[in-house]
């Protein structure tokens, strides 16, 4: 089945030049990782190639794949350890989900990871209105493609697997299924804009809402960077700027055992300290078989496992949490941005009110295949 009279695809340059051009890169976008069988359908004609070896069949196929010891197996015979896969015509499918581009398998130990390699403005159009709702004001959606962009040229890793993610944890994205003309257009509107600072792309972290405040990005994460400082953001009226939660003793106890901390029968959550925006750095946990305190990171991962939107919270009970905002707090905030461009600012101000100091500039274009 296996032919080598194409060249195989794959590119992968994003470089930032001095007259503030860069090459457009494909985006490594990681779907799933399992350590189980994946299986792709193919209806049609596709192509595709193993380790480079390139091949194509006029024949509808499945591909039941697995990972053994860092090889890919298809119908349990080992192939190799990277498998791409694209259909002739139309789109590539994984889970119910179309994508654009090829859908790439990968052996890790015993782990498959499915990566959708796309063309960033592609990949763009399924990250816009997940990330931010398509009938917002266009300059909102306009900032969010700049940014999300942005992102992801900051985040390519050619040594890597895998360039990001495909949730929260990196950015949302979920494929052809949730593309809009709204956000379509706005991805389109801002083509090839970017943000730097110094010289390379800025780290254009965002988040929901900021509770009333932008962090910066030493309290949350200990790195100063000079355009993620802590300030007062813009009033808004997002569903998730005042929110209130009682968490059951049992929920906190199974996380804290979890991470090695175990107080028995949690009784009582305090908070000790607070960062420059407000948000909880140091928390006292009290159980029946002892206590225990969390600082920074490792009470921030705590407060997301208990379901908590944000650290911006104060206690008003044992167990009760009344909090403001949805996420860590850094960069731009989502609703902000919607309340801004409400207000008749432009997405170059709404960028700049976020990421003071950074400079809006246009890449040039160019793709190796």
């Amino acid at each position: 089945m296996l032919a080598t009279a194409l060249r195989g695809f794959l590119v992968v340059v994003a470089s930032l030049l001095c007259s503030s051009a860069a090459a457009q890169p494909l985006v490594r976008v990681l779907l799933d990782s399992r350590s189980a069988v994946v299986e792709f359908a193919f209806d049609g004609p596709h192509r595709g190639s193993i380790d480079g070896r390139a091949f194509q069949t006029p024949f509808a196929l499945r591909w039941p794949v697995e990972a053994v010891n860092g090889k890919l197996r298809v119908d349990g015979n080992e192939v190799g350890r990277v498998l791409d896969l694209m259909p002739q015509t139309g789109l590539a499918r994984y889970q119910g989900r179309e994508y654009r581009g090829v859908m790439r398998v990968l052996a890790r130990g015993d782990q498959v990871l499915v990566i959708n390699v796309v063309d960033l403005e592609a990949y763009l159009r399924g990250v816009v209105p997940a990330e931010m709702q398509a009938s917002w004001p266009l300059d909102a959606l306009r900032a969010q493609a700049v940014a999300a962009r942005t992102y992801a040229l900051a985040n390519l890793s050619p040594a890597a697997p895998y360039d990001v993610c495909s949730t929260s944890d990196c950015q949302v994205y979920r494929g052809v299924r949730v593309e809009h003309a709204r956000s379509d257009q706005a991805v389109a509107d801002t083509a090839g804009l970017v943000l730097t600072y110094g010289g390379a792309f800025a780290r254009t972290y965002y988040h929901a809402d900021s509770g009333g405040v932008i962090a910066s990005s030493a309290e949350v994460w200990g790195a100063s960077i000079p355009y993620l400082s802590a300030f007062q953001d813009v009033p808004s009226d997002g569903p998730h700027r005042h929110w209130e939660v009682r968490i059951e003793p049992a929920v906190v106890a199974a996380h804290l055992g979890s991470a090695g901390h175990h107080v028995g029968s949690v009784s009582r959550v305090r908070v000790l300290a607070n960062s420059e925006s407000g948000r909880v750095q140091r928390l006292e946990v009290t159980g029946s078989a002892g206590g225990v305190i969390l600082e920074g990171a490792d009470a921030r991962a705590q407060a997301r496992a208990w379901g908590l939107k944000s650290t911006r919270f104060r206690m008003v009970g044992d167990l009760v949490f009344r909090g403001e905002g949805w996420g860590h707090g850094v960069g731009m905030s989502q609703y902000g941005a919607r309340a801004l461009a409400l207000s008749g600012h432009s997405y170059g101000q709404i960028l700049a009110f976020y990421y003071p100091n950074t400079q809006l500039q246009r890449l040039t274009t160019t793709a190796e295949r």
